[in-house]
């Protein structure tokens, strides 16, 4: 995920911090029927449905923990990858981990809202992580998907001990970045359905 925001900083694309939007209450949009084992979450601005075994973390609390995963994820907290922690608090809409996950490395679920992305089409975003991705070791795939009815694209890693999906799409003028960040077995047994939650997100109209 911060690599595809290190990508647009690499091709010297200008990224200006924007205030926050209100967002109207999510319940007033069209509820879906989940599985019984399923369960609908809210978050700042959309809603998703996972296992009913995740367990919602207070994004000020975790901010630690969330820099903690972006800063191993990109390997360093200077310069770009700092300015993105820093602004971090107010773009996160939903973390939270799954209960029934090994502890020592439970499956968690970021999910992103970045304003200032949004105004860059798709194909540049794609192009500049994997321009940054071909300098690296990291052996990541990537997948147009139809989820929900929106257009999708799945970056996934997974390597040794760390394995993640990323998906990302647009609307109400935010890019969605939502991560799982699992295991590799993890990933291999459950990508099928971090797909189908991915496809029951729903994000609430935005008022500037």
């Amino acid at each position: 995920m911060v690599l595809i925001m290190l990508s647009l900083s690499a091709c010297n694309i200008p990224l200006t911090p924007r205030a926050t939007p209100t967002v109207e209450s999510i319940p007033t949009l069209e509820p879906t029927p989940v599985p019984d084992r399923m369960q609908v979450y809210y978050g700042e601005g959309m809603q998703i449905t996972l296992p009913r075994s995740y367990i919602s973390e207070d994004v000020k609390t975790s901010l630690p923990s969330i820099i903690e995963t972006v800063t191993n994820m990109v390997g360093s907290s200077d310069g770009f990858a700092g300015d993105l922690i820093r602004d971090l608090e107010g773009n996160v809409a939903w973390y939270g981990y799954d209960g029934e996950s090994p502890a020592v490395y439970p499956t968690r679920f970021i999910s992103i809202k970045n304003k200032s992305l949004s105004a860059f089409p798709m194909g540049i975003v794609t192009m500049g992580l994997e321009t940054i991705l071909k300098n690296s070791d990291t052996e990541v795939s990537r997948d147009d998907l139809t989820l929900g009815g929106r257009n999708v694209i799945r970056f996934t890693y997974s390597k040794d001990a760390n394995a993640w999906a990323a998906y990302l799409f647009k609307e109400e003028g935010r890019l969605w970045i939502n991560v799982f960040i699992t295991t590799p077995a993890n990933m291999a047994a459950l990508l099928g359905e971090y797909d189908q939650s991915i496809g029951t997100i729903l994000i609430a109209p935005i008022v500037e």
